[in-house]
C-alpha cells in the first residue's frame, strides 16, 4: 500500500469507526437495503447507482454476494474514492465496478438507465432544500421506471424539542464508546452544521422528485431511510 493510500486508509476507517459510532445498527443498514434490492431485482443482471460512494461501503457489502450486480458509483472526494477501489480490487469487484469522481450530474449519458440506486448519508450535507429536490431529480431521472431507490438521512425539525432529545441520545451513543463526556455538548452544537428537515418534508421532496410509494423502513438515532419507486 503507497503512502498516499495509507493516508486515505487511515480517513476512511476514521470515517467508519464515526459512522458506527453515530449510527448503532450501521452495519445492519446495508444488510436490510440489499435484502430490498433483492426482493426487487430477483436474480436477473442489475446495474445500481451508488450516490456517494466514497470508501466502498455499499461495494463491500453488496458486490461479494450478489455477482450478477454491477455497481456505479459517484462521490466528489477523490481519497474516499481511492479507498472504495481500493476495496473493490480486494474483493475481486473492479471488473463490475465505475467509480466517478464528481456528482451524479457527471455521470456519461447513455440509452441505458439504472435498475437501482441508493443514496446514503449525503442527502443532509446539502443545505439548501432545492438543492436537495434536484440532486433527487436528478437521481430518479437516472433510473428506470419502476426503479428501486432507497433513501437514508438525517431527520428532525431544528425548532422542534423532539430533535433536541434526540441528539440526546446521540450523544450517548459516543459516551457509551468511551467518548470524553466534557466534549459530548460540543460535539451536540457540531451536528447542527448537518441540514435536518422534518420527515414530512423529506418525503414531499421525495414525491416532487418523481418517486412513489414512498416508505420509512429504518430510524436509528438522527437518521432514518426511506424506500420508494422511480415513476
Amino acid at each position: 500500500m503507497t503512502e498516499e493510500l495509507a493516508f486515505n486508509s487511515k480517513h476512511t476507517i476514521a470515517y467508519e469507526a464515526n459512522a458506527r459510532n453515530s449510527i448503532p445498527t450501521y452495519d445492519m443498514l446495508f444488510s436490510m437495503i440489499q435484502s430490498y434490492f433483492r426482493v426487487q431485482l430477483g436474480e436477473k443482471e442489475a446495474s445500481l447507482l451508488v450516490v456517494g460512494a466514497g470508501g466502498g461501503n455499499e461495494l463491500s457489502a453488496w458486490g461479494p454476494s450478489n455477482p450478477k450486480w454491477a455497481f456505479t458509483g459517484v462521490d466528489p472526494s477523490k481519497d474516499m474514492l481511492q479507498m472504495a477501489m481500493h476495496k473493490s480490487v480486494q474483493l475481486g469487484l473492479e471488473d463490475r465496478v465505475k467509480l466517478i469522481q464528481g456528482t451524479v450530474s457527471d455521470i456519461p449519458l447513455t440509452d441505458s438507465k439504472f435498475d437501482a440506486a441508493s443514496c446514503i448519508l449525503v442527502l443532509h450535507f446539502i443545505k439548501d432544500v432545492q438543492q436537495k429536490l434536484e440532486l433527487l431529480r436528478t437521481i430518479k431521472d437516472k433510473l428506470k421506471p419502476g426503479a428501486p431507490f432507497v433513501l437514508v438521512t438525517a431527520y428532525g425539525d431544528p425548532a422542534e424539542a423532539e430533535l433536541q432529545d434526540r441528539i440526546n441520545v446521540w450523544k450517548s451513543f459516543f459516551f457509551d464508546v468511551g467518548y470524553d463526556a466534557s466534549k459530548l455538548d460540543e460535539m451536540g452544537k457540531m451536528i447542527m452544521n448537518i441540514s435536518f428537515i422534518p420527515e414530512q418534508q423529506i418525503e414531499q421532496l421525495l414525491q416532487e422528485a418523481g418517486f412513489t410509494n414512498s416508505t420509512r423502513f429504518y430510524s436509528t438515532g438522527l437518521f432514518a431511510g426511506w424506500i420508494c419507486h422511480a415513476e
